[in-house]
């Protein structure tokens, strides 16, 4: 396989890699959690196709594989906080539970309660013959 010499045509992918990823981080740093989960893999596949026929990725390749890894593991971290202080602040709970009470008439504890009775699977007992 013969390498191509020339990287301006690649460097055109390596930087659109480079933007799509940034565009990730800055969402992810946001707090826009679903836009990470789309934009970082898509950053990644597009600095991988930039190498082409080169011998080496291009460094703005190489810059936006660790973005957008960062930012996914950024938005990972925000929402695993998020949910922990969801469970474990009685302020952040209490404003949640007013929100759900306003909406839905219901806390969210009531709320589960609810979800948990209605899709409940029950098991047939078996008996020990």
């Amino acid at each position: 396989m013969e390498y191509v010499k020339s990287e301006t045509k690649h460097s055109k992918t390596a930087y659109s890699a480079l933007t799509v990823s940034g565009i990730s981080f800055v969402s992810a740093a946001l707090g826009v959690f679903f836009m990470p989960f789309i934009l970082s893999p898509i950053a990644l596949i597009i600095s991988h196709l930039s190498k082409g026929r080169l011998k080496a990725r291009h460094f703005a390749a190489q810059a936006a594989t660790v973005v957008a890894v960062l930012a996914f593991i950024l938005n990972c971290a925000m929402i695993a906080f998020g949910i922990y202080k969801l469970q474990n602040d009685p302020v952040v709970r209490g404003r949640y539970d007013a929100v759900m009470q306003e909406m839905y008439g219901m806390t969210l504890d009531e709320y589960t309660a609810m979800v948990t009775e209605e899709f409940r699977v029950l098991l047939p007992e078996t008996t020990g013959k």
